[in-house]
């Protein structure tokens, strides 16, 4: 079974999520993440807000939970870029798609780093084995612009309102999960559709 994952670098619960398409990936799916750029107002140089304390509690318990890392910080980033980058990492470099998906993650919601930097995003290339020049400069190409504005419209097309969201089947029939759902929902929804395969 394949599923496909729409997420943002500046989303926590997408940070969260990571665990969600780890469990999917154990019983089996093949679990593809695609860029979502979740607020593309946001400028260049980002943005400083001030998070309610009550939604970082949440997401601090989610990620405890799961054994992930999580320092928050007051600045949100543009990741439009980064986005592109990923995608470009996820065609041309795919076995060093998940390590960077994590790394970047863990840069942004576990070491509050700053995803819009190339300097930081340079050494989450470099520790995934990618030349960073030779992503920078398909980056300056244009290609992967286009690449996520296609996931985009994939995903409009799929009904996908906000990150993370997992499509499991195709885009006409399968099945739109939103959000990061409890795992057993997960486990229950693997184990149906896979029950319907002949």
């Amino acid at each position: 079974m394949d599923a496909l994952c729409w997420s943002d670098y500046l989303c926590p619960w997408c940070y969260v999520g990571l665990d969600r398409s780890a469990l999917l990936r154990s019983l089996g799916v093949r679990v593809t993440t695609l860029p979502f750029e979740l607020h593309p107002g946001i400028p260049p140089e980002g943005l400083s807000r001030s998070p309610k304390p009550e939604r970082w509690a949440a997401i601090a318990a989610e990620c405890a939970e799961v054994g992930l890392p999580f320092d928050p910080q007051s600045r949100t980033p543009n990741t439009r870029r980064v986005l592109e980058l990923s995608e470009w990492v996820r065609r041309t470099h795919p076995n060093a798609h998940e390590p960077f998906e994590a790394a970047v993650f863990l840069a942004h919601f576990g070491k509050r780093q700053a995803i819009d930097d190339v300097g930081v995003l340079d050494d989450v290339l470099r520790g995934v084995g990618v030349h960073p020049q030779e992503a920078w400069d398909a980056v300056a190409g244009g290609e992967p612009s286009a690449w996520v504005d296609a996931s985009m419209a994939m995903a409009k097309e799929a009904g996908v309102a906000g990150t993370p969201a997992w499509l499991l089947g195709d885009v006409e029939t399968g099945l739109l999960v939103p959000g990061v759902q409890p795992r057993p929902l997960f486990e229950r929804i693997v184990g149906r559709l896979q029950s319907r395969t002949p």
